[in-house]
């Protein structure tokens, strides 16, 4: 369903898989706030790259949950995201729920990495 993993480089890795039901979207929001704070108070700010490319097409209700989840992932001035989907239409889709230039989807995992993290290595605002 999901798992989390921090890399060397300090990005929160989040992958998704699978049909969810709201319990299962509840846990992992509630997980993600977790260990994002966590990461804010250590660092000031975060980097999360979630790979949504194993996640099937979820019900609205699952969707509903995630009404807030750009204002999580981007709650300070240096917070980024990135989010990366398995198609082009996913990601035109993706695109249209978010209005941060600081919250990305890419189709490259590699892509998605390097955005962050030249952020993290001097990179603009």
């Amino acid at each position: 369903m999901y798992r989390f993993d921090m890399d060397d480089e300090g990005v929160l890795k989040a992958e998704t898989s699978g049909f969810w039901d709201v319990a299962t979207a509840r846990a992992y929001i509630a997980e993600m706030q977790q260990r994002i704070a966590a990461i804010r108070d250590r660092k000031g700010y975060s980097l999360v790259l979630v790979d949504g490319r194993q996640s099937a097409v979820q019900p609205r209700e699952v969707m509903d949950e995630f009404s807030n989840l750009e204002a999580l992932l981007i709650a300070t001035e240096r917070d980024r995201a990135a989010y990366i989907v398995t198609n082009s239409l996913a990601k035109m889709q993706a695109q249209r729920l978010t209005s941060s230039e600081r919250l990305k989807v890419f189709l490259s995992p590699t892509a998605a990495h390097t955005w962050l993290t030249a952020y993290e290595n001097g990179g603009r605002n």
